[in-house]
């Protein structure tokens, strides 16, 4: 009769109209079971959500058993409670599109203490994610220039991404100049004059103006120490590598899949277990490719009813 499973992860509505909002005199399990069973119920509904009258933002999540009836409303056969009121909260996000699952999962990773994070987002529409468990990515990236323009990226393509399950992401951005430990280099060149790099008392060069005084040490990563061996036939005094390729594996306390970029990577992805990497330019397309890779088939991470 009920083919859900109401413990698998991330359970969410492919489509919101699935879902249907009633105002309920009793939150009670058994109270919503004989409310409704054998009621009327247009034929796409699915999920109720029950609000409490009097106290709307207190709700339960309930399923729906149909008998497959092709009239535009049929009485359910059945009913059962997936979350009680005890485990769901009624969020209100005007700013939240209910068919991305990552807006649902950003919504509902502010109520951890719920399973069930119902969501009146956009266009007034309401649904729900059941059992919260998205993929969390971390986003490894160097600034400035600011904002980091990868994780920018990133957060383009998710607010688009309605093909993609629940994703969580979490940044971890290393500030280049912090680097720069004592003693301060009389001399700084950074790869270029766009990166807005600015360090007080440090006397900064370009390395894109191809200056005449190289510095006495180089901000950069191996593609701006190839650069400065083609400029002055000789390889910096001193490297500060800012490569996120080396601070991935100096950090232990980055784990799980991770997203970053390489000046080294020209077009395309590679892979190495859970880190993707892309071109330090890369287009929102490969960034888009990079989460799908990550995300894999969302199989056993994303229940769509």
């Amino acid at each position: 009769m009920f083919d859900l499973d109401p413990a698998s992860p991330n359970i969410m509505p492919s489509r919101y109209h699935q879902v249907s909002v009633a105002a309920v005199p009793s939150l009670a399990p058994d109270d919503l079971v004989a409310r409704f069973t054998g009621r009327e119920a247009y034929f796409r509904t699915r999920f109720v959500v029950a609000r409490l009258d009097g106290d709307p933002d207190r709700c339960a999540l309930v399923e729906l058993a149909r008998d497959g009836s092709d009239e535009l409303f049929s009485p359910a056969v059945a009913a059962r409670v997936l979350a009680t009121a005890e485990e769901c909260a009624y969020v209100h996000d005007e700013g939240a599109d209910l068919g991305i699952a990552s807006h649902l999962a950003r919504v509902a990773l502010q109520c951890p203490d719920r399973r069930c994070v119902v969501v009146e987002g956009r266009y007034r529409h309401v649904c729900f994610l059941l059992n919260v468990e998205p993929l969390r990515i971390t986003v490894v990236d160097v600034v400035p220039p600011e904002p980091s323009k990868l994780a920018d990226q990133v957060a383009r393509v998710l607010d688009f991404a309605e093909d993609l399950p629940p994703i969580a992401v979490q940044e971890r951005l290393v500030d280049s100049r912090a680097l720069v430990t004592e003693p301060v280099p009389e001399g700084l060149i950074v790869p270029c004059r766009g990166a807005g790099i600015d360090i007080e008392g440090v006397d900064i060069s370009h390395l894109d103006q191809r200056p005449s005084f190289a510095g006495s040490a180089l901000l950069g990563c191996e593609r701006s120490q190839q650069i400065h061996r083609w400029f002055y036939g000789t390889d910096p005094e001193q490297t500060i590598d800012w490569c996120p390729r080396r601070l991935i594996s100096a950090d232990e306390s980055v784990d799980g899949p991770i997203l970053s970029r390489c000046c080294l990577l020209d077009e395309g992805l590679e892979r190495k277990g859970d880190t993707v990497m892309v071109p330090w330019g890369a287009t929102l397309a490969e960034v888009r490719q990079a989460l799908v890779a990550l995300a894999g088939s969302g199989d056993g991470t994303w229940t769509r009813t």
